[in-house]
């Protein structure tokens, strides 16, 4: 079995349309959140939130459409150890710009943990190259997570992630596969997690099942991945997300 292991940093300048409000997520520090907490809330380039301000509880099944603050939404990162800025959102869109190769970036959603779930994202490439772009279920900060990446080339891949140290992470592969419904510069893709299942779809499309009993995650919480490899630097982007139940 092949264990990947990467350390610390990854992710995000920024390049786009000069005129555009930015916000940015915060990053999580290595401190545990209290369950179904939201870990963090976002701040802008031209104000911050009041020290006194109370959010709602956050959404369970929602869809993220990413026109404003994402109060809910915060930032981890694992990789090769330079220092990076957190994703942002411009123009409708969080956007990844990471600089370096062998960076690993996540956005995870702080809201409540979700047992069986679906969670669909739209993603754009913007500079094309051999980066990967997912979806993350089951996310507990110590007991791991289940991650779907999709490739560039046109292959996918299934993997349990799980933290080693803050910044540090193992990578497991469960299953990799090609799919023609893989587009070079824009995708929807969908992972469900539900029982022991893993279901990725692209564009609609059910791809392989996965049959997952060796980790066992039962609950935990949602988000996004992007990763870098060799062709940096590289702009990805997220147009949507939808997390539903069965």
């Amino acid at each position: 079995m092949l264990v990947l292991c990467c350390t610390a940093a990854c992710a995000p300048g920024a390049t786009q349309a000069a005129a555009t409000a930015t916000h940015s997520l915060v990053t999580d520090t290595a401190t545990p959140a209290p369950p179904d907490t939201p870990s963090g809330t976002a701040t802008s380039t031209t104000s911050s939130p009041s020290a006194t301000q109370t959010l709602p509880p956050a959404p369970r099944v929602f869809t993220e459409t990413f026109d404003g603050p994402v109060p809910y939404w915060t930032f981890r990162q694992a990789g090769n150890g330079q220092a990076v800025a957190a994703p942002a959102i411009r123009d409708g869109f969080l956007v990844f710009d990471l600089l370096a190769p062998n960076q690993w970036v996540y956005a995870l959603y702080g809201g409540p943990d979700y047992g069986d779930v679906t969670v669909e994202a739209r993603v754009q490439s913007r500079t094309g190259g051999d980066e990967a772009a997912g979806i993350v279920c089951r996310y507990d900060r110590n007991a791991g997570w289940y991650e779907l990446n999709v490739f560039a080339d046109g292959t996918y891949q299934l993997l349990f992630g799980q933290w080693l140290a803050d910044g540090v992470a193992r990578y497991v592969p469960l299953y990799r596969g090609e799919a023609d419904a893989i587009q070079g510069d824009e995708n929807t893709v969908g992972l469900e997690c539900q029982g022991d299942t893993l279901t990725p779809f692209i564009n609609g499309g059910q791809l392989r099942k996965w049959e997952e009993a060796k980790f066992g995650l039962r609950r935990g919480k949602v988000g996004l991945s992007v990763s870098a490899f060799a062709g940096v630097p590289l702009t990805v982007a997220f147009d949507s997300v939808k997390v539903s139940e069965p």
